[in-house]
């Protein structure tokens, strides 16, 4: 038997785990990445340091790219996938990059599309791209990354800073009804990470409700407060206004001590949520994929199959089904790889009882 050809639509922590773990399997594997790079968001935003263990974005990603660019893996950067037909024997694809096209043949395609960061200038209240002063926590991580923490309005470092939790997640307003999961997390670990670079700024945590699940809770929740001096409002921002001095003010009801509150502030981070990605719907509507209510990809049982689809020989991972972390992700890219090449080997096997 031929060794199986795969595709792989996305070059983030899935779609190279998705890799990684075919050609160690002895198959051939075709990922396909619109960027110029391998490593998916974390990369293309500049991410730091990971949640909980503050590990450098590097030390987790990079010996996985390494790996799977030294693996036989055919990396193909910058380029799309402009059409996918399925026939008896797979499926003829056409991908396009660096000004040609060219058509391949594959047994079956994995599906790592990523995600998207809602959009905060959705939220006109709390003045996103009104006072510069006012950034999303993808801008704030491009910060940390570059060891430059300082005020965009007048280039000085702040002395607070602000995260408002559930920025375009658990907002029935805006039609996000979902939790994005790592809103809580990331934004606790810029807290610990600010409050180790310079501990004379202090850092404030707005929050409806804190959701580290499992080890996170302890080593985040807990170990900001008690280790890093991060302090917790309970209670959403209303609006954000600027002062005289030309600081922020945050305007909040404090639900636990029951009364409004105004709190100046030199800069406030927005912990914007997940979305689907627009690779990820044009992917699903290319594949004839079905998106369940929230836009992501729709698993065949959510429950117990969760990286096969409805498409016989299709297959998804990561972050295209739904908010969940990196190490979430490179789990299951592996276990898309599994199911994939398991697909290819059943399916010779039935071609060859025929023959």
């Amino acid at each position: 038997m031929a060794s199986p050809k795969i595709l792989i639509i996305g070059g983030g922590p899935a779609g190279l785990s998705a890799a990684q773990d075919i050609t160690d399997a002895g198959g051939e594997a075709i990922l396909v990445e619109q960027e110029g790079f391998l490593g998916g968001t974390p990369k293309r935003l500049h991410y730091s340091l990971l949640a909980p263990d503050l590990k450098p974005v590097e030390e987790v990603l990079d010996p996985l790219i390494d790996s799977v660019q030294q693996s036989g893996a055919r990396c193909m950067t910058g380029a799309k996938v402009e059409s996918v037909n399925s026939g008896r024997n797979g499926f003829t694809v056409t991908i396009s990059g660096g000004g040609k096209k060219v058509e391949e043949k594959v047994d079956a395609v994995v599906v790592a599309t990523g995600f998207a960061h809602w959009d905060p200038h959705k939220k006109y209240e709390y003045a996103y791209g009104v006072y510069p002063d006012v950034i999303d926590f993808k801008d704030f991580e491009k910060m940390l990354s570059d060891g430059n923490i300082v005020r965009p309005s007048n280039g000085q470092v702040p002395r607070r800073v602000a995260w408002l939790l559930c920025v375009g997640s658990r907002d029935r307003q805006v039609g996000k009804f979902y939790c994005c999961r790592l809103g809580c997390a990331v934004s606790i670990k810029q807290a610990m990470e600010v409050r180790r670079i310079n501990p004379a700024i202090d850092t404030y945590v707005y929050y409806m409700d804190i959701r580290t699940y499992g080890f996170w809770e302890d080593k985040l929740y807990w170990k900001s407060m008690e280790e890093f001096g991060v302090k917790y409002i309970r209670g959403r921002i209303g609006s954000i206004n600027r002062g005289e001095d030309g600081r922020l003010i945050a305007m909040a009801e404090d639900t636990i001590l029951q009364r409004p509150s105004e709190v100046p502030l030199d800069m406030v981070v927005l912990a914007t949520g997940m979305e689907a990605s627009e690779g990820t719907r044009e992917t699903a509507a290319m594949l004839g994929l079905e998106l369940e209510e929230h836009g992501f990809v729709k698993p065949l049982e959510s429950d117990s199959m969760p990286v096969s689809t409805a498409v016989p020989g299709v297959f998804v991972c990561g972050t295209a089904t739904g908010p969940k972390a990196i190490p979430d992700s490179i789990t299951e890219g592996s276990a898309a790889a599994i199911k994939a090449l398991n697909y290819v080997r059943k399916r010779s096997i039935k071609v060859q009882a025929r023959a």
